[in-house]
């Protein structure tokens, strides 16, 4: 597999953050446009969907930091294709559907969406400062498709899957 690179992930988290700053700042009704040929949640949905993983994996990677909690694993490998997607950085889509923890709500309260947004925002921050950190450690979290997954792991996922989610934002808009 094609090694990752956890601080261009964190670089494309950035600019992806900043770019969904600037999709808040649009009239609301573009960000609440459903195209239901494209998908079923509008652009606020998808971006609260992606705040909402984004702050698993931020805990994923505190507890990561660590060496435990509920769900660390010393071994264990991503399941067959998993690597791959990793690499491709591409999800395919329609493909899974979120589970229920992270489905945003039908309409969704903006400053709920805000003071998630920020708090991913701080938690990828630390991801950045403690980057040699996350390198070294050696222990896994399953992802619930994926399987178990390295703290790097997880930051190339939270990438991807925000760009994925990001893609049908921008055809919605």
């Amino acid at each position: 597999m094609t090694s990752l690179d956890p601080l261009a992930d964190l670089t494309a988290l950035g600019a992806a953050y900043a770019e969904i700053r600037a999709w808040l700042a649009l009239p609301r009704e573009r960000v609440l446009r459903v195209d239901p040929a494209l998908s079923g949640w509008n652009v606020e949905q998808h971006v609260a969907h992606c705040s909402l993983a984004n702050e698993l994996v931020g805990r994923n990677l505190k507890s990561l930091l660590k060496g435990s909690g509920l769900l660390v694993v010393d071994t264990g490998e991503p399941v067959d294709g998993a690597l791959e997607i990793l690499a491709s950085g591409r999800i395919p889509r329609g493909t899974a559907q979120a589970p229920r923890s992270v489905r945003p709500p039908p309409l969704v309260e903006r400053a709920y969406l805000l003071e998630w947004l920020d708090g991913n925002e701080r938690e990828f921050a630390e991801a950045k400062r403690q980057l040699d950190l996350l390198l070294a450690a050696p222990k896994r979290i399953p992802h619930q498709i994926l399987g178990p997954l390295t703290a790097v792991q997880w930051l190339r996922f939270a990438a991807i899957h925000t760009a994925h989610h990001m893609s049908i934002a921008r055809e919605l808009l």
